[in-house]
């Protein structure tokens, strides 16, 4: 085996692929403060693509690769090490030199000075580090929505999406050949090829999903929006969330698996197929940050109970909050491990039923007659059914303006949610 001194890195964004000499490795992934119990193995396919772009292609096959995600702290530290600077597009490859396990100096390649051969290598190994961090994605969204994921896509809601597993399963292997022998064989393609207009109709089922849960909030019942929130927060949201990740994950199997096909084939086609595949993510973020917001907004503005309502219907006020909370917390696990930009979560305004009470007793005063006008000084020592008939009475002649107290209606007529959600968690 020959042994070599150096360190080969991709960095693209969050993640690095590193291909060299294993003391190296572990010494590097240590001083730029990366757990190496986290690395996870780089395909040979993966580690030759590297190793020939920075240089390394007479030892490719006799070297160790680690695929490793960086945190904010890791990237500041490689650049010290390194003394440069991440292109605006986060992507830079190069060679770390060292000697007795430790790195002593460090060479840059940049890529004006990289041929169309090693062009199409690198936009290769970006999507494939694109791919992987998709996949850690969907792995670490599974375990904080304590969803088993290989159960999640084979239950009737995945099977709706066109045998979500069954694509999964294709896929997945073919990658997994793909990345131990860098290539894809036309056997291989000729079985995930057609499976674009699949996976994409499975994304746009997951999307559709999300819009029934949001269009299920926009009723002004109060029990209505209750028992809604209470489905979107304990049976529909997590599972959705999960199934739509999967869903783009596998996308981007595909098109990663498609710009493999085309560098055996048209090399000088890769570059531009690589760009195709990262505008076609990013518009799929943006459709997805698009259609959760619209969740979000609904959720907030559905929990936003007025004081009238709290006091009547104090049961299901509380599992309205509680259930929209909820909600809005899994979407913000969503959202924090993509990275959703613009995404904003509102804060649910929480207030104690006496609280309510009182606040909607002070704000009829000025429209109560002024034989009524008495009950706001008297209202914190009523109680029970008492408190909801002068309430549902206040609010009666409140909206009808009549200025005289009336029959007790509360248990009928309902209104429309005063209190302003707020905060942005995004």
């Amino acid at each position: 085996m020959n042994e070599t001194t150096e360190v080969g890195i991709h960095v693209s964004g969050d993640a690095a692929v590193l291909t060299g000499d294993r003391a190296l490795l572990e010494s590097l992934m240590a001083t730029i403060d990366v757990d190496s119990t986290r690395a996870s193995r780089l395909g040979q396919g993966s580690a030759d693509l590297l190793a020939q772009a920075t240089g390394m292609a007479a030892v490719a096959t006799a070297i160790d690769g680690s695929w490793v995600q960086l945190t904010a702290e890791s990237t500041r530290r490689l650049a010290e090490l390194a003394e440069f600077n991440l292109s605006q597009d986060g992507l830079f490859s190069g060679v770390f030199r060292g000697s007795m396990g430790r790195i002593d100096s460090f060479a840059q390649f940049t890529r004006g000075g990289i041929n169309p051969v090693a062009m199409a290598n690198l936009a290769t190994l970006t999507a494939t580090m694109a791919l992987r961090s998709a996949v850690a994605q969907l792995e670490d969204l599974a375990e904080a929505m304590d969803v088993k994921l290989d159960r999640l896509l084979d239950d009737n809601r995945a099977k709706a999406l066109g045998d979500v597993q069954g694509l999964t399963v294709v896929l997945t292997r073919a990658f997994e050949l793909y990345e131990a022998t860098g290539k894809i064989s036309e056997t291989a393609w000729s079985q995930i090829a057609g499976h674009a207009t699949s996976l994409a109709q499975a994304s746009s089922h997951a999307l559709a999903q999300i819009d029934t849960m949001t269009r299920s909030l926009n009723t002004k019942s109060l029990a209505e929006k209750s028992a809604a929130a209470e489905i979107i927060a304990t049976k529909e949201l997590r599972s959705w969330l999960v199934i739509l990740a999967a869903a783009q994950a596998n996308q981007q199997r595909l098109e990663t698996l498609e710009l493999v096909h085309v560098r055996q084939h048209d090399l000088e086609a890769v570059e531009a197929h690589a760009a195709a595949i990262r505008s076609a993510a990013a518009n799929r973020s943006v459709a997805v940050t698009g259609r959760i917001q619209e969740l979000v907004d609904s959720l907030t503005a559905a929990a936003n109970v007025s004081d009238f309502n709290r006091v009547r219907s104090p049961q299901k006020s509380r599992i309205l909050l509680d259930s929209a909370e909820s909600a809005v917390r899994l979407v913000g696990l969503f959202a924090q491990i993509y990275g959703l930009d613009g995404l904003t979560t509102g804060e649910v305004e929480r207030e104690s039923w006496r609280k309510s009470l009182t606040d909607f007793a002070k704000t009829t005063t000025t429209v109560v007659s002024s034989g009524a006008r008495a009950v706001p000084v008297g209202i914190a020592k009523v109680g029970g059914d008492a408190v909801i008939r002068v309430a549902g009475q206040i609010e009666a002649q409140r909206t009808n303006g009549s200025g005289k107290v009336e029959s007790a209606v509360s248990h009928r007529d309902e209104v429309e949610p005063t209190v302003s959600a707020k905060g942005d968690a995004g």
